[in-house]
């Protein structure tokens, strides 16, 4: 998945953070599913709420290696496994 297309995703969930974690609730014509709830780690959701319409993978990498004490090659893998991760989650919707 881009990250232009996650940006795009984000205004169809309300976002909950419940302590390190973030569960996000899918919403269909302003109506929460609440049958659906995704729940994410501290690492995906500082992704998911660093994300924004001029954000590149270069910018998470950098703002991750600034916030966690990890090496640019460790954050780069972990955007990408988010990304896959949802990529795959919707395609199952």
């Amino acid at each position: 998945m881009e990250i232009q297309s996650l940006f795009n995703l984000k205004s169809k969930f309300v976002a909950r953070e419940v302590g390190n974690e973030l569960i996000l609730v899918p919403l269909t014509g302003n109506v929460a599913q609440m049958n659906e709830l995704f729940t994410m780690n501290e690492t995906a959701k500082f992704i998911w709420e660093n994300i924004n319409e001029t954000t590149t993978v270069e910018d998470l990498e950098n703002s991750m290696t600034d916030t966690f004490e990890i090496d640019r090659e460790t954050a780069a893998k972990d955007i990408e496994n988010f990304l896959n991760k949802l990529e795959i989650m919707f395609k199952k919707k």
